[in-house]
């Protein structure tokens, strides 16, 4: 009932014309932090048939249907968050690498650190996207100080073909790469990608992959900051605030209006009590902020309504509400742009409820017409209980780390999990791995031994 009435209220038309989606078909790492081997989360939806018409969605590509999500699971210290590090770091290094740095600088790769075989190997990533319906497989292989190889493949039908394959600094160039390219690839320096150097030339494909990479957003779910200035900036467009505000008042937070107001730094220091040393360097540094603040209803004795009161977000709302809002401006970008948007830590603060909505919102072809891919990482369970109907077996990942430090991942599908099990059951039991509880057991066991 809470799911219902939450889509019912937040229902908006989402006209804003799509400049360029981008879909996230695969992500592959390989020593990088936790992940030893090849290991990769993978969109393309298999022939399963529960929830095809919510949970998946035709790709511009024929023979390739996306998920709109994935939830993974795993025990604590289980290579979950390394994910989307990796994912990150592969990001910030394509958009990056040419501009912010320079011949020399160090590249910020963590090898994977627990095995010999991996201390004087490359870090390798490979990502897999639909732009502008084109598939692109773009990777590199990379250590602390150079590019060891690169390339970049675009499918036309069933067939792949090259635009450029490096190696060091050798460069091979297919057809569809211009030949001035040549001439760019030789100032491309040894800790930079030529990707990054196209796009800086103005290639049209590398911007598009560029472009299209731009719109992964990620969010840790502990860390709100960042994301609550995304909701303000929206929040100060007449074209997106009337969505904002529908999600916030769809969670039921107990207020219905939110008011941004631009305040000075010397009125903002003035609110709070500081020392005078500190005082100094606050005004010296500070600059014009934004201060959120949240309307509350005032009611006399016999509970009738006699006026209102703001709250301030930060310092008098709960840690969950200070999320929910941080997340609204994420979610409306996303299900707005068709943005693949990642958020670690999902379930931390907010109700199961609320939660399940969000899911639902992007497992839903109304609410997300441009399909947005949405990645969670999240330990709790009742996601995936049969009852709530909310992914699929190949949208289930279970983060696993071996004795040896490796992280793998696996579906529920890949595990041969039956549809009829019971997902939740199974998982919290450790039939799945994924979980603490074996390590729990055995140290209980050996402390009854000792006792």
């Amino acid at each position: 009932m809470f799911l219902r009435k939450f889509l019912i209220y937040l229902y908006f038309k989402i006209k804003t014309p799509l400049i360029s989606t981008i879909m996230l078909v695969r992500f592959t790492v390989c020593n990088y932090l936790s992940f030893k081997e090849k290991t990769s989360i993978d969109f393309v939806a298999t022939s399963l048939t529960e929830y095809r018409n919510d949970n998946i969605f035709q790709s511009p590509l024929s023979d390739i249907s996306l998920l709109k999500s994935l939830i993974i699971y795993g025990a604590n210290s289980s290579g979950k968050s390394n994910l989307f590090k990796a994912l990150s770091f592969m990001k910030r290094f394509m958009l990056s690498s040419s501009k912010e740095t320079t011949s020399g600088d160090e590249i910020n790769i963590e090898r994977f650190k627990l095995s010999t075989t991996t201390a004087k190997k490359p870090s390798f990533f490979e990502i897999e996207i639909i732009v502008e319906e084109n598939k692109y497989r773009y990777g590199f292989e990379v250590d602390t100080h150079i590019v060891h190889s690169e390339y970049l493949y675009y499918k036309k039908k069933n067939k792949e073909f090259l635009l450029f394959e490096r190696k060091f600094q050798t460069i091979d160039l297919g057809k569809k790469i211009d030949t001035k390219s040549q001439q760019l690839f030789e100032i491309t320096r040894e800790n930079a990608l030529f990707l990054s150097v196209l796009a800086q030339f103005n290639n049209d494909i590398s911007i598009k992959i560029i472009n299209g990479i731009r719109k992964v957003i990620f969010i840790h779910g502990l860390d709100d900051f960042m994301s609550s200035e995304d909701t303000v900036k929206l929040l100060a467009d007449k074209k997106y605030a009337p969505m904002v505000t529908n999600l916030l008042r769809s969670a039921k937070l107990g207020f219905n209006e939110v008011k941004i107001e631009k305040i000075s730094g010397e009125e903002l220091f003035n609110k709070g009590n500081l020392p005078k040393e500190l005082q100094k360097l606050f005004l010296r540094n500070s600059r014009e902020s934004n201060v959120v603040s949240t309307k509350h209803n005032v009611y006399d004795e016999n509970n009738l309504l006699v006026g209102e009161k703001f709250f301030d977000l930060n310092s008098e709302e709960s840690l969950g509400t200070k999320k929910f809002f941080a997340l609204a401006g994420p979610i409306i970008t996303a299900l707005t742009y068709g943005n693949v948007l990642i958020i670690d830590e999902f379930d931390s603060r907010l109700h199961p409820e609320l939660c399940k909505a969000i899911i639902k919102l992007f497992n839903s072809e109304e609410f997300n017409p441009h399909n947005a891919q949405l990645i969670i990482a999240s330990h709790n369970s009742t996601f995936i209980n049969s009852t709530n109907k909310l992914f699929r077996r190949d949208q289930i990942i279970i983060a696993n780390k071996t004795k040896f430090g490796m992280t793998s991942l696996e579906s529920l599908y890949g595990k041969k999990v039956r549809k009829d099990a019971s997902f939740e059951k199974d998982y919290l039991s450790g039939k799945y791995e994924g979980t603490n509880i074996n390590l729990i057991i055995s140290n209980q066991l050996n402390l009854d031994l000792f006792d």
